[in-house]
């Protein structure tokens, strides 16, 4: 183990200053010992000795003997134990007194250290005492003095004067204390400070929250796509804050530069003060851009001059100098820094192993991992504060963890991954009765409370809350994930699901059953859901759930169950409430399907499906029948979802996309369905609930089952207060009323020439003058009319620039808004979007009406009309390409990329086309158009006609 107050020959003369803190620290605080501990066949204690036998549970009068000092010693008493004499068929049992044990190492236990079925060795914490295993040392108080150097103090804001002390850590013997890269996702491996157990803050700016970008000025270099040009975004600032760091001390913002599903930490290059511009020293791997509807957003940490609260520090890495200001008093605190750069305890090839209820934490890496052998226990630790995972089990069979309670860790809970692939043989791992929150504290995106990966892995009764991304990661096959309970996960993120699963249509099988879902999600542009299949997934089963408040359609096709391109998914016997879609789907087109089966590059599916597996091939055709012909092209086949025997209840819409939803098998109701008392959240159905009569065949659903249960282990579960408010029927999403035909206007329709475009257009969003021949605004279609072709005020109005090229038909728009409106929505009249309507002039009055409806959130709605009155039918969007982005808090921009064949047009041959362009402005009810058309915005008879210039 070798605990920090045994170490002066490791580190130096040094550490025993800090040892006799330690052992100081840890008299004052008074450890609290059971009179009698259990039966063992060895002790440790921190007042232990390695000299001695380790038989004594407490130093014997004469201190002579006692309990050993450390776990290794305990181990390696075992290992000689076990060679001396053969197996007698009884366990061993090493009983940890309690205290706070550091750790410059990691306690490995290895093949030789295993027991059996019948004879597990078994490591526990002295029932009745808290023993921390801590991967870091406990900081003396004494080593804290108060701050007087003066160039400090000048760099930290006033109110920080007299408060931030400072410790000299290279005094202490810690020297690694890590490096800053120039970006990465997370935190380095550099040393955290806690206080009463408690993370400590690296001094940052804003305290709370992000800050937003106010103006993107140039994206920089864009790794994803293969672009070396390491270019750095550039981007504006709001405020004077940035203005006030130095750079040359190096400064560091963490943010959401694209999409809200990635994050990252890039360091700053320069700060032009003047400009109020921030150059990235790196590119971010997506650039920086507007590749979802909210703002851009960051924050800056590591900086001295943003030391300003209490609980925050910072390490100056020059000088070995760590300051902090302390959050209550420093007298009776326990101050731990973190710097063991590995798991504080790990298995290898062990096999009947049982660790149990300690308290780890304060590790660089992850808090406990399991690799290989078999059968290894993890029972009632507590597993906190660490950089990485709190639990890792990787490979070998039949590993448990139970009722563990895993919290505030930096990059997830507890890993599962066992199991092969090739032959679907089962690892056997299970996650049972655990409660793990605030698990992504550093990654805060693809930060899983649970991730299982392999095959047949098994994840139950487990408490999961409190993360701005996902929550459960599944790769593989055959998983079960049962009789948890999920809530407040993606709060913070979007085009994100609570569960998630995707990119590899050979991973199905696992099943989602019996699990309470609640509060999931915030609405932010895109969407999210509760359980998300995405790229092409399918083959999983979603039975016996209850959703409750979960997802946000977002952009348009998102539910709170959500398949992005999959089919032969299944959601039967599950119950909806008050969600606003209950399930949803964006299906890929045939030449999607085609380009993906054909993909032989890093996300190709040749490789995942014939190379590390072959689904063509037993076990996979035999034990996923819908597999065989999977890969054979099949041009309209017709690929969909389905639902049997769900409650969707008090919810705005059923469904989007291609699930299958015959309402005669499933109960849409704004009803109670039969709940015990739903406005005390107990969603168990009464035995006489109507939806027994309503669904023949639905199954009552273990509701009380769900969530941590009461045993051994865990005597005393805790309970969620239900403070929410009851549930509701929510209004059914908006659509735009149909009027009476209109009057002909009278007079002669306008005309706007459109130029061919002199230079390729990139639809990214923003309009690029170099692209659109100028972007010029007194050449710009000026939307200046309301829906009654009176002029709408000038702050009001937009502009909109067209062009051509052999293939398609090109559409900018640029438009002003309320700096605190959401582009998160897509409902045609509820949210701000762009509207074109457009039909050839070549057969008249005769040819449909092409309508397009492209929304702030990203999201684009296609379809056709054989007049202006009816409404357009939904078709598939095909070929268009449509972008939107918000350059700065008042504006937002769209544009078009329109293929002439999926609008009827020849360029050669037809010079005129009918055309509408309409832009909806919500908070200000406002239609605003290029022409008014008395009618449904994309009555193009109303309006004008647009001619391709020669």
């Amino acid at each position: 183990m070798n605990r920090i107050l045994t170490m002066t020959g490791l580190l130096g003369s040094s550490v025993a200053l800090m040892c006799a803190g330690c052992r100081a620290a840890n008299d004052q605080a008074g450890v609290a010992r059971t009179p009698v501990p259990p039966p063992a066949d060895f002790y440790v204690a921190t007042n232990g000795n390695d000299a001695w036998s380790g038989k004594l549970a407490d130093p014997a009068p004469t201190k002579t003997d006692g309990p050993f000092l450390t776990l290794e010693r305990a181990r390696d008493e075992i290992r000689k134990l076990k060679a001396a004499a053969p197996a007698t068929g009884k366990g061993i049992t090493v009983v940890v007194r309690g205290g706070a044990y550091s750790f410059a190492q990691t306690f490995t236990l290895e093949a030789q250290d295993s027991g059996t079925a019948e004879a597990p060795i078994l490591y526990q914490a002295c029932p009745g005492e808290k023993v921390i295993l801590a991967g870091g040392p406990t900081l003396p108080h004494d080593a804290f003095k108060p701050l007087a150097d003066a160039t400090v103090l000048e760099r930290l804001a006033s109110a920080a004067r007299g408060q931030v002390i400072q410790a000299d850590l290279r005094a202490l013997g810690v020297t690694d204390l890590g490096s800053f890269p120039v970006k990465f996702q997370g935190v380095p491996a550099a040393p955290e400070l806690f206080f009463n157990d408690q993370r400590m803050t690296l001094a940052r700016w804003p305290n709370e929250g992000w800050a937003t970008i106010a103006k993107i000025i140039a994206p920089g270099s864009i790794p994803r796509t293969g672009d070396k040009g390491n270019e750095g975004g550039v981007f504006e600032y709001s405020g004077d804050e940035p203005s006030r760091w130095k750079v040359d001390a190096g400064v560091w913002l963490h943010g959401y530069w694209c999409f809200d599903w990635y994050a990252e930490v890039i360091q700053v290059k320069a700060i032009d003060r003047e400009k109020r511009q921030i150059t990235l020293a790196a590119p971010s791997v997506y650039s920086v851009k507007q590749g979802n509807p909210s703002p851009r957003r960051y924050y800056a940490l590591n900086l001295v001059e943003e030391l300003d609260r209490p609980g925050e520090y910072f390490i100056d890495r020059a000088n070995g100098l760590l300051y902090f200001w302390p959050p209550g008093p420093l007298a009776d605190a326990r101050v731990v820094l973190s710097t063991l750069k590995a798991p504080v305890v790990a298995t290898k090839d062990a096999t009947d192993v049982i660790l149990r209820g300690f308290t780890v934490e304060a590790s660089l890496g992850d808090g406990m991992e399991v690799s290989g052998g078999s059968a290894v226990r993890i029972q009632a630790c507590e597993v906190r504060n660490t950089r990485g995972i709190g639990i890792n089990v990787s490979g070998g069979t039949r590993h448990t963890v139970e009722a563990c309670d895993v919290h505030d860790t930096g990059t997830g809970g507890i890993t599962l991954s066992g199991g092969d692939r090739k032959t679907l043989t089962p690892g056997g791992h299970e996650a049972v009765n655990n409660h793990i929150w605030r698990f992504s504290t550093h990654k805060l995106t693809y930060s899983n409370a649970l991730m299982i990966s392999g095959v047949g892995n098994r994840a139950a009764h487990n408490l999961i809350h409190d993360a701005p991304h996902q929550a459960i990661g599944i790769g593989g096959n055959d998983h079960i994930f049962e009789y948890n309970i999920v809530h407040h996960i993606c709060m913070e993120t979007d085009d994100c699901g609570a569960y998630y699963k995707g990119r590899n249509p050979s991973c199905r099988g696992n099943v989602i059953r019996y699990n309470f879902w609640h509060n999931i999600g915030s609405p932010m542009g895109h969407g999210n859901a509760a359980v998300y299949f995405d790229d092409g997934d399918g083959g999983d089963f979603v039975i016996g759930n209850v959703f409750f408040r979960c997802g946000d359609p977002g952009k348009g096709s998102f539910g709170t169950v959500f398949s992005h391109g999959g089919h032969d998914n299944l959601a039967e016997n599950n119950i909806f409430i008050e969600c606003k879609r209950a399930l949803g789907s964006a299906p890929w087109n045939d030449k999607r399907w085609k380009d993906a089966m054909g993909g032989t590059g890093p996300d190709g599916w040749q490789g995942r499906l014939l190379k590390e597996v072959d689904i063509t091939q037993p076990p996979y055709t035999t034990h996923y029948p819908a597999l065989v012909g999977f890969m054979d092209p099949q041009p309209g086949q017709v690929r969909v979802n389905r639902a049997v025997r769900n409650v969707i209840t008090m919810c705005a819409d059923v469904k989007s996309g291609n699930w299958q939803v015959d309402e005669s098998e499933n109960w849409v109701t704004d009803k109670d369905p039969g709940f015990v008392n739903a406005a005390k959240g107990d969603f168990q159905l009464k035995p006489n609930a109507e939806v027994f009569k309503r669904l023949p065949g639905f199954q009552p659903i273990p509701f009380d089952k769900m969530g941590l249960v009461k045993d051994e282990l865990r005597p005393n579960p805790p309970k969620d207060a239900w403070t929410y408010e009851p549930p509701k029927p929510l209004p059914p999403f908006m659509k735009r009323p149909v009027g009476a035909p209109p009057k002909p206007k009278a007079g002669v329709a306008p005309v706007f020439k459109v130029a061919r475009a002199a230079a390729p257009i990139a639809i990214d969003g923003v309009i690029n003058p170099a692209e659109w021949n100028g972007a010029d605004a007194a050449k710009a279609m000026l939307l200046a009319q309301d829906v009654g072709g009176s002029p709408a005020p000038a702050t009001r109005q937009s502009r909109a620039w067209l062009a051509y090229d052999e293939t398609a038909l090109y559409i900018a728009v640029d438009s002003s808004i309320s700096p605190d409106t959401k582009l998160d929505g897509n409902q045609w009249g509820a949210d701000d979007a762009v509207e074109v309507g457009i039909r050839t002039a070549r057969q008249g009055k005769t040819s449909p009406i092409a309508v397009l409806r492209g929304y702030g959130n990203g999201f684009v709605q296609f379809g056709a009309t054989p007049n202006g009155n009816d409404e357009p039918k939904a078709m598939d969007p095909g070929g268009i390409v449509f972008k939107a982005a918000r350059p700065e808090p008042g504006r937002w921009t769209a544009e078009f990329r329109i293929p002439f064949a999926m609008i009827d047009i020849d360029p050669v041959a037809d010079i005129k086309a009918a055309f509408s362009l309409t832009v909806r402005k919500s908070r200000e009810d406002l239609w605003l158009m290029w022409e008014g058309t008395r009618a449904h915005s994309y009555d193009v008879t109303q309006a004008g006609f647009i001619e391709f210039a020669r």
